[in-house]
């Protein structure tokens, strides 16, 4: 006998309304709601509070739903075919979604069975969006997935990557086939990689061949699951990075030659705040490689933009130039030898429609220094036409005053009978013949220095003696003038050059006896360290302080109406200096004036007549592996080993034949002097000598050598960074002397 169900129990009909989850609408075929039963999630519409109860669904629910359930209703009452269909429910606050099956109950009643699907409607819809999105994304990546089957080597791929297959395509190949599209060195990497269970949380890199070109591919293993059957699957995805890659390559080229440029480049914004700075424009305004400069402004960083108003000026004249503009930076950075600056400054906007201000900047100190020194050399030559025009004038008055006596009282002599009258005159032109003679001598002395053949002999000179002869030479041409000798007790034998030496204390007791009317000229000597000082000290009418520094100069005289040259103290300067010494001047207007001339004290051994400097003579007593090291860069070697026989004994000495090799050696060797020739092959002196300054700024002292000593630019030469300057052909003396003014 067969058992009636639960379901067909009339009895239990009440219970299983009671546990349905659907919502319950008893509605007339007008739409009047006559009874309910609510079981979903309450609404504005349907509630436990039973707000639709009475009211006529077409009037109540929002015209979107009624546009679509009110036909549905009809149809179902006019047919008696039962409906089924989803319906969007929209309120002020959220969109509701239900589905609604709808019966005929009887001719006049419909029983609305209503199922609020809001969560999965929604839920469906996030995944939709999110389907859309992750495609999206795919595209713009260039991104595929992809999983391969290790047991049957089957690969499948849809995707975006765009090369293998066009780009929403699907593919399934076998891995072997996949991988004859693969860089043959990337293959078996590639197999260890899908292989090996560890790759699941990093990428592969490898290449892909298309068309004889290899194109980059970035590759990550998501998942590795078994199937029911235990069969692996590894699902992963790969995106296509070769613009990346080349974009990258390009940009990191286009960054490393920005960084290792020259140039001094930087960018900001508008507002100042920098963006931009190269490692050059970070060493010179000292900001740190760790430090991030986009959390500074321009003006609180970069030296050439002190404080806002500046930057704010800059600005304007930015924009007042169209956004281009350039100027000179005169702001200098003395570690980096830099005076000026040309900057190149422009706008570019970038992807955010910010303006952007680059600037480039170039180092034009050398163009400013050349520029400097020209203008200089104009006005030097322009003062030395003027001087020589103003020299030649005077020499000719110079020379006609003292002919004038000489051809004058010598044409009356022969008619003077007075003795007494006779000596007088022959006494005048005696003075005139001299002053003539003077004259002629300092016209010859400056033609050998401007051709370089001044000639200097070496011989043992008391100092004690050579002061006497002074004074007793020229105690009878001081008149009322009175001559002090102040010397040393113990008297000081030097190895130097006595005739020049006269001459230069003559030219200066000259010169103190024309400007002092009466008083006192006082001359002497001192011993301080190793330097002999003499001096010439006058109270004479002194010498304006504005015209202190131009006594020195060619052609230049302190009183245009004096008797001379000009030439006396250039020439005095010159011999001098030459001897390896200096000469300055001390004077004070209406009280007088000091010359003190500086040159070497080279003792001379009597007994022996060998002459040597103190610490020569202590290097000559020890052995070879003490004694200073001299590097002589010269490219003959005939003139090395002169100078090897005139110092080899004294020094130890190295040679280079081209400026190259001297850099190398003073790198190597690291010598205590370096005598540079200026002229040699490969590189010549002047770039050898920038070079080893740029290493080492201040040592070893660098002594310039040159035959072409009129063709050379002396200040030029002292600025890159040489102590002093040697002629060629060597004198021994003036070159050991040089010598040891540094070791």
């Amino acid at each position: 006998m067969k058992t009636k169900g639960i379901l067909h129990d009339k009895s239990q009909a009440v219970k299983l309304l009671e546990m349905m989850t659907d919502t319950l609408l008893m509605v007339k075929n007008d739409g009047t709601c006559v009874d309910m039963i609510v079981k979903t999630p309450d609404n504005p519409y349907v509630n436990r509070e039973l707000t639709l109860l009475g009211r006529n669904l077409f009037e109540y629910f929002p015209t979107e739903t009624v546009r679509e359930l009110r036909p549905a209703m009809e149809s179902v009452a006019h047919t008696g075919i039962a409906s089924n269909a989803n319906y969007d429910l929209p309120s002020p606050d959220r969109m509701y979604y239900f589905k609604c099956i709808i019966q005929k109950y009887d001719d006049d009643h419909l029983l609305l069975v209503y199922r609020d699907i809001t969560q999965r409607s929604q839920m469906k819809l996030s995944l939709q969006l999110a389907n859309e999105r992750l495609k999206e994304t795919g595209r713009a990546a260039r991104i595929g997935y992809w999983n391969y089957t290790p047991s049957t080597g089957k690969f499948y791929y849809y995707g975006y990557v765009g090369l293998l297959v066009n780009a929403g395509e699907e593919m399934e190949i076998t891995l072997d086939q996949f991988l004859t599209n693969v860089y043959p060195d990337d293959r078996e990497k590639l197999v260890s990689y899908l292989n090996d269970p560890e790759t699941r949380h990093r990428t592969y890199d490898y290449r892909v061949v298309k068309d004889g070109r290899a194109y980059y591919m970035r590759t990550k293993i998501l998942n590795r699951y078994h199937l029911r059957n235990g069969e692996l699957i590894i699902d992963g995805y790969t995106q296509n990075i070769d613009d990346i890659v080349s974009n990258w390559d390009r940009l990191n080229m286009i960054i490393t030659a920005v960084n290792n440029s020259y140039e001094t480049i930087f960018a900001a914004k508008a507002d100042g705040t920098l963006v931009f700075v190269n490692q050059l424009c970070r060493k010179m305004n000292h900001i740190p490689v760790d430090v991030d400069i986009t959390g500074y402004k321009v003006y609180e960083l970069m030296a050439n933009f002190r404080g806002e108003e500046k930057w704010a000026q800059f600005l304007d004249s930015l924009r007042a130039s169209n956004n281009t503009i350039k100027y000179t930076c005169r702001h200098p950075y003395a570690e980096f030898n830099v005076i000026n600056t040309e900057y190149y400054s422009f706008v570019v906007q970038n992807e955010y429609g910010e303006d952007i201000i680059w600037f480039l900047g170039h180092d034009i100190s050398e163009f400013t220094r050349y520029e400097r020194r020209l203008k200089e050399a104009k006005e030097r030559a322009e003062e030395s036409d003027r001087l020589k025009s103003a020299f030649l004038s005077n020499m000719s008055h110079e020379i006609r005053t003292p002919l004038n006596a000489i051809v004058g009282f010598s044409a009356i002599m022969a008619d003077i009978e007075s003795r007494e009258e006779r000596r007088r005159f022959q006494e005048i032109i005696e003075s005139n013949n001299k002053r003539l003679l003077m004259l002629i001598n300092e016209v010859l002395d400056l033609s050998r220095i401007e051709s370089g053949t001044l000639v200097f002999n070496f011989s043992a000179v008391s100092m004690n003696d050579l002061c006497r002869e002074i004074i007793n030479t020229y105690q009878l041409y001081a008149g009322r003038i009175r001559l002090e000798l102040e010397i040393p007790d113990h008297d000081s034998t030097i190895r130097s050059d006595r005739n020049r030496l006269i001459q230069v204390l003559a030219n200066l007791v000259d010169n103190a006896i024309k400007f002092t009317p009466n008083g006192t000229i006082t001359i002497g000597y001192r011993v301080h360290g190793d330097w002999i000082e003499l001096y010439v000290r006058d109270t004479g009418i002194g010498i304006p302080e504005d015209k202190l520094e131009k006594v020195f100069e060619r052609f230049v005289k302190v009183d245009s109406f004096a008797q001379g040259t000009g030439l006396g103290l250039s020439i005095c300067k010159t011999i001098l200096e030459r001897l390896g010494g200096n000469i300055t001047v001390a004077s004070r207007l209406g009280e007088g004036t000091t010359f003190t001339c500086r040159i070497p004290l080279i003792i001379v051994d009597l007994e022996e007549q060998l002459f040597e400097s103190r610490s020569e003579s202590q290097l000559l007593n020890q052995p070879d592996e003490i004694k200073a090291t001299i590097l002589v860069a010269e490219d003959i070697d005939d003139n090395f080993e002169l100078i090897h026989a005139m110092i080899g004994n004294r020094y130890r000495l190295l040679h280079a034949r081209n400026g190259r090799e001297a850099v190398e050696i003073f790198l190597s060797e690291q010598p205590s002097l370096i005598l540079m020739d200026v002229r040699m092959p490969e590189m010549d002196g002047i770039e050898a000598m920038q070079e080893i300054r740029q290493r080492s700024p201040f040592y070893p002292p660098i002594v310039a050598v040159s035959a072409y000593m009129l063709d050379l630019d002396k200040e030029l030469l002292l600025d890159k960074g040489c102590q002093d300057i040697l002629g060629k052909p060597f004198d021994k003396e003036l070159l050991l002397a040089t010598i040891g003014k540094f070791l």
